[in-house]
């Protein structure tokens, strides 16, 4: 109607359903990251994380739990006192940075689906929830990643075909729903990347240690803890390593120092510290590029595009590799320059998310 100011229109209600839930950094970091872009970009409407709770993820993330060794078993008993404070951190910072609603969603208006690995079905043992089953609104994917697992069954391609608009984290999933949707689905850029450094920044929690490498290790690397001790060394730095894999042999190390149980805010720091990064990880790759930091990928087996698609599309190739010893020490320390092209990729993803709303009145 002209003349109409706005007021008159329905505010909405805004669900993002992911991994909200997991005691994972990577997990509640980029559920936050959407949440925050989100408000920022419909600031009169109501955004809220759906407190949807998937059994087997809620499984994984168990302090005790029955494992496939007896060592495993061992380990994992000897972390429980760090497990339990890493959970109450965890819990403290979904309080405090998580404004997490109702479970049912549909109680909201728009459902952001991801990003995270939702459409993985190994890890989410095949929940159609991810694919908005029985939701009647608005359905948008924003940045969803299946870990290189997806099948894309008549059932979920019913589904797929029922979203307002879809896009992909990874590449090689974009492909593969794009040909079997027959249209074009787009790559986006994980949201941690939505948000700029000094954003982060902002709730980073600095560490006491100074002059070292940061360690983080998600995915197997078999030769990883003598990588790690070879560089600190060649380096003449002292190695830091956050745990999140639990291992007897940290029990016996003495060339590292292990970090266990810490904050979210923590990790942000250790990583924002740290005068080199190895990984495993994405969310430890991620950070690294967003707080400007020399970083290397140890390469491992499976759900590597993850990595490697990011990587191809900033052009830091070299970044990733069997061993850190293959590069120089200028090589190692001196971190090449992504601001345009993660600006470029920032503004297509905010530009999806910006276009998919724009429907939604």
């Amino acid at each position: 109607m002209a003349g109409d100011t706005g007021k008159n229109l329905k505010k909405l209600r805004i669900g993002i359903l992911t991994f909200h839930n997991a005691d994972n950094y990577g997990a509640v970091l980029q559920c936050y990251a959407l949440q925050e872009t989100l408000r920022s970009l419909r600031p009169d409407d109501e955004v809220c994380v759906i407190d949807y709770r998937n059994p087997l993820i809620e499984k994984s993330y168990r302090v005790l739990g029955l494992r496939r060794s007896v060592l495993e078993n061992i380990s994992q008993i000897l972390y429980v006192p760090s497990q339990l404070k890493k959970r109450r951190r965890f819990s403290s910072f979904r309080g405090e940075f998580l404004s997490v609603g109702s479970p049912d969603p549909n109680e909201y208006d728009v459902v952001f689906y991801g990003s995270d690995q939702i459409w993985n079905p190994e890890l989410t043992g095949d929940d159609l929830a991810y694919f908005g089953a029985n939701f009647r609104g608005t359905k948008i994917a924003y940045g969803a990643s299946d870990g290189g697992e997806i099948k894309i069954t008549e059932e979920v391609k019913k589904m797929l075909g029922d979203f307002n608009s879809i896009s992909c984290r990874e590449k090689s999933l974009s492909e593969k729903v794009s040909e079997r949707l027959g249209k074009i689905v787009p790559t986006v850029c994980d949201p941690v990347f939505l948000l700029s450094k000094d954003e982060w920044l902002k709730i980073a929690v600095k560490p006491h240690e100074q002059n070292y490498i940061l360690a983080y290790k998600i995915a197997e690397n078999i030769g990883f803890d003598d990588e790690v001790e070879r560089t600190a060394s060649r380096l003449g730095k002292k190695a830091v390593q956050v745990v999140y894999i639990k291992s007897l042999r940290k029990f016996f190390c003495k060339k590292q120092h292990f970090a266990e149980g810490i904050s979210v805010e923590k990790f942000l720091g250790y990583i924002a510290g740290a005068d080199l990064v190895i990984t495993t990880s994405f969310h430890g790759t991620a950070f690294s590029i967003i707080f400007e930091k020399p970083f290397f990928v140890l390469a491992f087996g499976s759900r590597s595009e993850r990595i490697t698609d990011l990587l191809d599309r900033l052009g830091l190739q070299g970044r990733y590799g069997g061993s850190v010893q293959n590069l120089s020490h200028d090589s190692l320390l001196l971190m090449e320059p992504t601001e345009k092209k993660l600006s470029e990729f920032r503004e297509e993803s905010r530009s999806f998310m910006q276009t998919a709303m724009e429907f939604c009145r």
